[in-house]
């Protein structure tokens, strides 16, 4: 009972901390996917250095995960973008939106939060350049299959994947579809991280595989990569492994690394950029994710 009692106290407490700024990033995110039209983005993203910048910026803007992003990026390249800008906006889309960016700075603090947001710009940039360089300079490298008619997308992540619209997007339906959406996860991501904080004694990740060490970023980067989480969920994870000793360093890496890759979003991916491209573009986030958190813990 005691187990129980704790985890109820400590679900309502981190619960009722975060819920204002969830609620308050669901509304900024539902105004933005009501407003912001595809077609405008479709218009200004076709190629270079100025689009891939663009495209990292669109996909911090636009809310979803990777699989609801999806779709976008095969319009992108469906309307003649380059593969530069598909995959800047292939990463960026699911390291920040309004609500991940609001959730961080209120549970995380500014710091992660500012940080989530440049690792965001800077490596869809990257990636984009290591990209634009293979289509441009080694073009029998990427395989990439003829693009096809039908949109496919990820189960659970908030994504219909149909394409189709019946009508002008209203506020009021979005922002509720969002917070269905979103919702369970979010509930589910604060559930586990009182699950863990009452269940691990303080000091086990420390004792086991230090704060700050080598074995704790490539942990974090190889438990995080693969562990898809949906938009939000990361966030009281992230907190929880703060709490059980784990350093910024690391904590960053596993929170830029658990939003960015699914087997379904891989699957999606290979049919953008191919399965050469799919290798480089994976090992690309496990590179990154550690890289910057490095660079956190250093800063």
């Amino acid at each position: 009972m005691g187990y129980i009692h704790s985890f109820i106290k400590e679900f309502l407490s981190l619960t009722w901390m975060v819920l204002p700024y969830f609620l308050g990033g669901a509304l900024f995110g539902a105004a933005l996917d009501v407003f912001l039209k595809p077609e405008f983005a479709l218009k200004h993203l076709r190629g270079g250095w100025l689009s891939m910048a663009k495209a990292s910026l669109l996909g911090m803007v636009i809310p979803g995960c990777s699989c609801a992003t999806m779709p976008m990026a095969d319009g992108l390249r469906r309307k003649g973008a380059d593969l530069g800008t598909v995959t800047s906006f292939l990463l960026a889309s699911p390291l920040v939106s309004p609500q991940t960016l609001i959730l961080t700075f209120a549970v995380l603090g500014w710091k992660f939060a500012a940080a989530r947001a440049l690792a965001a710009f800077f490596g869809g940039l990257m990636i984009g350049a290591i990209f634009l360089w293979l289509e441009r300079s080694r073009p029998g490298f990427l395989d990439i299959p003829a693009p096809e008619p039908e949109r496919k997308c990820c189960s659970g992540c908030g994504c219909s994947g149909s394409g189709a619209e019946d009508g002008p997007k209203k506020f009021w339906p979005v922002f509720i579809d969002i917070l269905k959406d979103l919702g369970k996860y979010f509930v589910l991501g604060m559930a586990i991280a009182s699950l863990l904080t009452v269940l691990l004694p303080p000091g086990v990740i420390t004792r086991h595989i230090g704060s700050s060490g080598p074995l704790a970023y490539i942990a974090a980067v190889f438990l995080g990569v693969p562990l898809y989480v949906c938009e939000g969920e990361e966030i009281p994870l992230a907190l929880s492994l703060l709490k059980l000793g784990l350093g910024p360093g690391p904590t960053f890496a596993f929170l830029l690394g658990s939003v960015g890759t699914c087997i379904p979003t891989l699957i999606m991916s290979q049919k953008l950029i191919g399965r050469r491209g799919l290798m480089v573009y994976s090992a690309w986030w496990i590179a990154f994710a550690f890289s910057a958190g490095l660079l956190f813990s250093l800063v």
